[in-house]
């Protein structure tokens, strides 16, 4: 099996290479279920979360081997169970984490101080039923734009659009739909540009995985599962072979069709693309993490930041 570790790649890296370094060992206080870490490029920090302490570790930017983190979120005041993917908002100073709770069953985003330290309660927390939130057992993986101040969380087959600063049982201000495909799910906010970029996969119904608005008929916009007896990616609604990454821009709302394609099928590789895309802006170059390959793939998009 695979050891938990934060790897770096040569930025050219190409092929089965090995890390330049390794963020890895027992002082790193690192665990399995890290689905989706963040960058702080105002303290140069490496903000990751730590599933089974329920915990939210900050390390250097240069960090390297068993190193320990330079500071920790943990304690009863913290509540943040079964989270395994954050993001940061590093304009505003705060880290947003999409959360699952099985008993008793709760989906809610969390938001903490990005310069907080030990035991700190959350400084405002998005749940209830009028929030329509729900993104499954790994928690809804949520996108914040620092521009136009507003949060983009994962919600029965479509991205909820609330203001930045909701709390609460609270509606949405907006959705946004792919009438093509499942999704908008996770995203990754490029906030000079305005582009979101977020995976989508074939639309369906899945009764069996069910979810807290609509228990009877499950989640719209999941993917197929596996046939019945055959266990696979599919019975988590994980693996498939149309999934691609679609970009629109964070202005579009209602059921709008992405604006650019990435790695689209029959020839994409993507099979389950995990956590989220991420970009260099400078390059015009679009990384994209597949779980079922174990891979990054990098695609070259000029058109995309023009």
């Amino acid at each position: 099996m695979g050891h938990s570790q934060i790897a770096a790649f040569a930025r050219l890296a190409n092929g089965n290479v090995k890390p330049t370094r390794n963020i890895f060992g027992q002082n790193t206080l690192i665990s399995r279920s890290i689905h989706k870490f963040a960058y702080d490029p105002i303290k140069d920090e490496i903000v990751v979360p730590q599933f089974q302490a329920q915990a939210i570790l900050f390390f250097r930017g240069g960090a390297n081997g068993d190193e320990a983190p330079v500071r920790v979120i943990k304690g009863p005041d913290v509540k943040i169970p079964n989270m395994d993917q954050l993001t940061i908002d590093p304009v505003h100073r705060e880290i947003f984490v999409g959360i699952y709770n099985e008993y008793p069953r709760r989906e809610f985003v969390a938001v903490y101080s990005l310069d907080a330290e030990g035991n700190a309660p959350p400084l405002r927390i998005l749940e209830g039923p009028d929030t329509q939130i729900g993104g499954g057992r790994n928690g809804a993986s949520p996108a914040v734009d620092p521009v136009t101040n507003r949060l983009f969380v994962p919600g029965n087959g479509r991205l909820l659009i609330f203001n930045r600063t909701d709390s609460g049982n609270v509606k949405p201000r907006a959705y946004l739909r792919n009438p093509e495909g499942s999704g908008p799910g996770s995203g990754f906010i490029y906030a000079e540009k305005g582009l979101l970029f977020s995976t989508v996969g074939p639309r369906g119904r899945n009764p069996e995985e069910g979810n807290a608005q609509d228990p009877e008929n499950g989640l719209e916009g999941a993917p197929p599962k596996a046939p019945k007896g055959v266990d696979d990616n599919r019975s988590y609604g994980q693996y498939s072979e149309t999934k691609y990454v679609g970009v629109w821009s964070v202005n579009d709302t209602g059921d709008v069709p992405p604006r650019w394609k990435i790695a689209t099928p029959p020839n994409g590789p993507l099979r389950d693309p995990v956590g989220t895309a991420t970009v260099d802006a400078k390059r015009q170059d679009v990384y994209i993490p597949d779980r079922y390959t174990n891979s990054i793939y990098i695609y070259h998009v000029p058109e995309i930041f023009q």
